[in-house]
Formats: C-alpha cells, structure tokens, sequence
C-alpha cells in the first residue's frame, strides 16, 4: 500500500469509544463491536475497586507489588460489573513479543487461579466458555472479530510488539486456526496512549519509520523530542493483512491523558493495570 492509499484509508476511520459505569466500575467499548450480537468485549477504568494509594482502585495486574487478595478481589468486582463469569477467564501472560496461542475451555482459570500460560501476548478462540483478558497500562490492546468462523482474538501490543506486527501474528493464527478470511475480521484498538505522548528515542522513531515506511508516523514534542503514533502502526498492519478500512476501529482514548485509566508512564511506574476482555456470545 502507498503512502496515499494509507492516508486516504485511515482518514476514513473516525475514532469513537463509549463509557458506561456499573457500582463504580467504568468500562470502555468500541460502537462497531457492540453492535455485533455475537460478541461481548470491554476494556477497564481504574475506578472501582479495593486497592489503595498507587494502584487505587482497580487494580488487575497482578504483577504489581500489591497485595494478592486485593487484586482477587478487584476481579471478582469487574467481572460482576462487566457480567463475565469469573470462572471464563484466560488470561495472557504478555513478554511485549509477538507470540500468539490458541485457547479453549480446557485454559479456563489460567493466570487468574491457575498457574499462568507460557509467555504470550495474543490469544485467540472459538470457544465461548471462555473470557480473553490482556492486560494493560499504557501498550495498546487489539481486539478482532470474525462473525463468518465465530472467531475471536485479543492481544497486548506494546510498542515491541507492534513493531513485529503482533496484529498480523493474531490475524495469521485466525485463519490457521479456524479459516478466517481477513476481509470478514473487525479489528479494534482499545485505549492507548497516544501519538503526541509517545515519545521515543531517534533510534525507536527510526525502526518504526523503517518498518512501516508508508505511514507518516515520526512527530516531535514541545521539548523537541521524537515521538511514534502508534494507532497509525495499528491500522497499517491491519490494512496490510487484507482488512476493510471499514472493519476498523479506534477508540482514540490516551491512557496519558485520561485520569480514569492507569498510565505507566505519567505515574512514572507506579501505577496499578487495567483489563481488557472479549468474550464470544452465545446466540439465543
């Protein structure tokens, strides 16, 4: 794809998300997948929960110097809030790579109350036993959708991972998988943070520009720094793997910015992690 047939692609997608509160706890959605009836997805505010000082107060990492229980505790109370039954859960077990696993009923409980799957940050199913969950705060998640094979997939992409196209990675293991054709998928970015936030080192900006040379990606900051948009890498890998434009969607929310999310970087680290989840439906 050129440089202008990238431009005239992704300037047809209009970023859009909504949010909804349930008992405290808030949840962003994708308009283009909540009209889809045969899938459920969400993405977690921080708002809600029981932890306290840093990672107030939904924390869902449990990689975080906080207490287990705390967090056993928040997911109990986002799973009721976002009506996923707890036990559905599977969850990545992200390295910020590019590895992408299959997973079915038989994984229910894994890193949650089960021991974690080997090193993974993608996932992908037809089983509607189980919920996807990655986790995130500040990498972006990937959503996909194929209504045609009732296949989903859901992943971690850090700027590694985006980089070495793990949206390619997820859309490639959906079709060994269960034959799904790229131009039936819906794809989706959930919030990130965004592209005058991410500043980079020239060497970063230079690998982003060499990997993805039709999309003008390089900015630079009020301090006179680099920075990558990284929802332009999202749509240019989705677009080289066959997907509509139309079948793409931003939610255009910065992690940075946004105060009801947890951003790694504004909190300098300290910070809890958020959840983002898809989960097939059954049809009546």
């Amino acid at each position: 794809m050129t440089g202008d047939a990238f431009e005239r692609a992704y300037g047809s997608i209009v970023p859009a998300f909504a949010y909804r509160e349930r008992n405290g706890v808030g949840i962003y959605t994708i308009p283009a997948f909540s009209a889809c009836p045969g899938i459920d997805h969400g993405f977690s505010a921080r708002t809600g929960g029981v932890s306290a000082g840093c990672f107030s107060s939904l924390n869902l990492s449990f990689t975080r110097p906080e207490q287990r229980e705390n967090v056993l505790e928040n997911y109990r109370i986002f799973c009721e809030a976002a009506e996923i039954p707890l036990e559905s859960m599977v969850m990545d077990n992200y390295e910020h790579g590019t590895t992408v696993l299959c997973v079915n009923r038989f994984d229910r409980g894994m890193g949650y109350d089960r021991p974690p799957l080997p090193p993974c940050d993608g996932l992908v199913t037809d089983d509607p036993a189980i919920t996807l969950i990655t986790g995130h705060a500040d990498c972006m998640a990937f959503y996909f959708y194929d209504p045609v094979k009732e296949t989903i997939g859901l992943c971690h992409a850090g700027w590694r991972g985006a980089l070495n196209r793990i949206g390619r990675e997820v859309i490639e293991t959906m079709r060994r998988a269960s034959g799904c054709d790229p131009k039936d998928i819906l794809c989706g970015v959930g919030p990130s943070i965004c592209p005058k936030c991410f500043e980079v080192g020239d060497d970063v900006a230079e690998s982003f520009e060499q990997a993805f040379p039709q999309c003008r990606l390089r900015g630079v900051n009020p301090a006179g720094n680099a920075t990558v948009d990284l929802w332009r890498v999202a749509a240019a890998q989705f677009l080289e793997c066959g997907v509509s434009p139309e079948h793409i969607s931003l939610m255009g929310v910065c992690t940075f910015e946004d105060e009801r999310l947890y951003s790694h970087r504004r909190d300098k680290g300290k910070t809890g992690g958020m959840a983002a989840y898809l989960r097939i439906v059954k049809k009546p």
